[in-house]
C-alpha cells in the first residue's frame, strides 16, 4: 500500500507532466490556427489573382570563377594588362573589362582580386578573376568555351597560374564538370524558350 507521502509525490509528478504538455502542444495548436490564418488569406488573393500575369523567374545565379594568380608572386604590370586585355577584344567598362559575344551581349567580366576590383594604369596586383554568370549568358557552351581558351592565353602572355575559386590550379575534372553544368543550362535554357 502506498503511503500518504507516496501519493503526494506521484500527483505532484502527474501535475508537472499535464503542465509540460500544456507548454509543449501549446505552441503547436497556436501555430496551427495561424497557419490556418494564413491559408485562409492566401484564398482570399487566389480570388483576385489575374490568369495572365506570371511571376517573374527567381533570379538565380551560376557563378564560375577562375583567378589568374601571378607565378612568381611580383604584381602584373597592369599597361601590359590592360593593352593585352583591350586588343583581345574587352572593353572597359568602368574599370572591369568585358567580353561581349556577337549580339552585344555580356559573356565574362575580368576585374582585380583586390577591392575594389578596378583595372586601372595605376594598378597593382598578383591576381586577376574572370567571372561568368552561366544563367544570364545566352550561350553558355560558348561562353564558358571563350573563357577558357581567353584564361590560358592571358595567363600564358602574363605569367600567371589559372585557379579555381579556392585558389587551387585548375583541373582538367572541374572544367569537364563545368562544361557538363554549361550544357545543362543551355539545354534548360532552350526547352523552356521552346515551351513558351
Amino acid at each position: 500500500m502506498l503511503t500518504n507521502s507516496e501519493v503526494f509525490l506521484v500527483c505532484i509528478s502527474f501535475f508537472f507532466i499535464l503542465i509540460i504538455g500544456y507548454l509543449y502542444f501549446r505552441s503547436s495548436f497556436t501555430r496551427r490556427e495561424l497557419f490556418e490564418v494564413i491559408s485562409e488569406s492566401n484564398q482570399f488573393e487566389d480570388n483576385f489573382k489575374d490568369d495572365n500575369f506570371k511571376e517573374p523567374k527567381e533570379d538565380r545565379q551560376e557563378l564560375v570563377i577562375f583567378c589568374l594568380k601571378s607565378m612568381d608572386g611580383n604584381d602584373f604590370d597592369s599597361n601590359q594588362l590592360i593593352s593585352l586585355l583591350t586588343n583581345l577584344g574587352a572593353k572597359n567598362c568602368d574599370g572591369f573589362f568585358v567580353f561581349y559575344d556577337h549580339e552585344d551581349a555580356e559573356e565574362f567580366r575580368i576585374a582585380n582580386l583586390l577591392n575594389p576590383g578596378l583595372i586601372k594604369e595605376d594598378t597593382s596586383t598578383k591576381a586577376i578573376v574572370m567571372v561568368i554568370d552561366l544563367m544570364k549568358v545566352k550561350y553558355p557552351i560558348k561562353s564558358f568555351d571563350k573563357m577558357i581558351s581567353m584564361s590560358h592565353l592571358i595567363a600564358e602572355k602574363i605569367e600567371a597560374v589559372i585557379c579555381d575559386e579556392k585558389m587551387q590550379p585548375l583541373s582538367v575534372q572541374l572544367i569537364q564538370h563545368l562544361q557538363t553544368k554549361a550544357q545543362e543550362i543551355e539545354y534548360s535554357n532552350n526547352l523552356s524558350v521552346k515551351a513558351i
